[in-house]
């Protein structure tokens, strides 16, 4: 009487020697090629489609209006109310940074004690003291040309700052005392 075993549901019979390990990894092998190719195809597809949603954000824009000691600017052509308006002080535009950063998508948390406000925005991360002329960006230390400030409990910082790093771009037109952020 022979004794059938089953292994990976295939009879082995008693007198037929177990594969090898050898023979077993290779026999895997064989048999997942086509699992790895699909993986490698998927992962290549799914880095072009990374890719491609990074161009279309690089490609959509948000644009502020601001006008000095207006406090009605324009969001992507749309009429909005800013708590406080953008002043011209020391020689520096200064702009709320809250109503900026939100337009764009940054989220923000205030310290009472340490009159520390944080932003963050994708991988960007901002500390603002205020009245101190260093702020934090990203881990790194930096000096403001200008220090923040609060006007009716709003952090107001230096436009240059905006630009420089909060990753925007922006436009002065100093007739009409108009500046235009984008982002």
């Amino acid at each position: 009487m022979l004794l059938a075993v089953f292994f990976l549901g295939l009879p082995v019979w008693a007198e037929e020697q177990l594969m090898t390990r050898l023979y077993f990894d290779n026999w895997l092998s064989r048999e997942t090629q086509p699992l790895t190719r699909q993986i490698t195809q998927l992962k290549e597809v799914f880095s072009g489609l990374e890719a491609s949603v990074r161009e279309i954000r690089s490609r959509l824009t948000t644009e502020i209006k601001l006008v000095i000691g207006k406090t009605t600017a324009w969001i992507d052509g749309q009429a909005a109310v800013l708590s406080v308006a953008p002043v011209i002080k020391n020689d520096r535009t200064m702009v709320p940074v809250r109503f900026i950063g939100e337009t764009f998508g940054a989220q923000f948390a205030w310290d009472e004690k340490t009159r520390r406000v944080t932003y963050t925005l994708d991988n960007l991360e901002i500390i603002l003291t205020i009245d101190s002329s260093t702020a934090t960006v990203s881990g790194q230390k930096i000096t403001l040309d200008a220090p923040p400030y609060l006007i009716e409990g709003r952090t107001m910082v230096p436009l240059r700052f905006v630009g420089q790093y909060m990753q925007a771009s922006f436009d002065w037109d100093a007739a009409s005392q108009t500046v235009t952020i984008y982002r």
